[in-house]
């Protein structure tokens, strides 16, 4: 790495590095760069072993964090953290928090395809006050439960720039769910919030119908797989026709009426033509004044 990055190294922005068994320190990757990358994308991997199968090999070492954290509090262009698959647990997730939480370059954090659960969650949502530059933040198909679901939510309601949050594939439960919904329910920034497969319930369908009544910044809204009801979801529906800035709202396998889905999707449906249409036209007015 130290003899090919020289050539390049002025030029070179964004890192992805998808087979990395050797745990070496990241540091020299930063090191070895004019300016530190812009976005960076590492799994600790090694593909298509065969017989010759290493647990050690794959997932980052809570060494691993620690060097990294280190290489974090000093970037000061890196803008795009990708860590997904790399088998991050509580421990490392809050080595990994204590280099974040001096960085102020950092808007997308994804840490996907996890096993971070509650103790790593309450980290990162300490990350998230008022002086937070995460914008979009992705925890996917992690171990998050009820408790890491309401200490994300305190943390979400004095956020000032959060745009999208991905938690589908988590165990939050209803009442975790029902938090994180509740707390951007006044959110002026958020467009996309995923909590998708949570095992949400009745309490997460009233969360959302007032967030629909309220808020007009979110575009994308997913509750899908989660076991509503058919009348909560009904209830849902019926929100959705006063709320004019929803684009996208997947219904899917949460208990609704084939009528409901179908009004739902006509609904959309209908919006996004007249989206176009206005699109179409201001672009010919504008070209008719050129």
């Amino acid at each position: 790495l130290k003899l090919f990055m020289p050539s390049p190294r002025r030029y070179v922005q964004r890192v992805f590095v998808t087979q990395l068994p050797s745990h070496l320190d990241l540091q020299i990757l930063f090191d070895c760069m004019v300016n530190s990358p812009s976005s960076l994308t590492v799994t600790f991997d090694l593909k298509d072993v065969g017989m010759d199968y290493d647990r050690s090999l794959f997932g980052m070492k809570l060494s691993d964090c620690r060097c990294l954290a280190k290489s974090l509090e000093n970037t000061e262009t890196l803008t795009h953290l990708d860590l997904s698959r790399n088998a991050l647990d509580d421990d490392k997730v809050r080595m990994l928090a204590s280099g974040l939480i001096e960085n102020l370059s950092i808007t997308h954090l994804s840490l996907a395809h996890n096993r971070v659960a509650d103790r790593g969650v309450r980290a990162l949502a300490k990350l998230l006050d008022s002086n937070c530059t995460i914008s979009i933040l992705d925890l996917h198909d992690n171990q998050i439960h009820t408790e890491g679901a309401k200490a994300l939510a305190r943390a979400f309601r004095g956020n000032p720039c959060i745009l999208s949050v991905n938690l589908r594939l988590n165990r939050m439960g209803d009442e975790g769910t029902k938090a994180v919904i509740e707390s951007f329910k006044n959110s002026p920034t958020l467009e996309r919030l995923n909590v998708s497969s949570n095992a949400a319930g009745a309490g997460t369908s009233q969360a959302t119908v007032a967030m629909l009544r309220l808020n007009r910044a979110v575009t994308e809204l997913d509750i899908s797989c989660n076991n509503l009801g058919a009348d909560n979801v009904a209830s849902i529906r019926k929100a959705l026709e006063v709320n004019q800035a929803i684009k996208t709202l997947d219904l899917r396998m949460t208990g609704a009426r084939m009528d409901d889905e179908l009004a739902v999707a006509e609904n959309l449906r209908a919006r996004q033509e007249r989206r176009d249409k206005a699109n179409i036209l201001s672009g010919g007015s504008g070209s008719n004044k050129t």
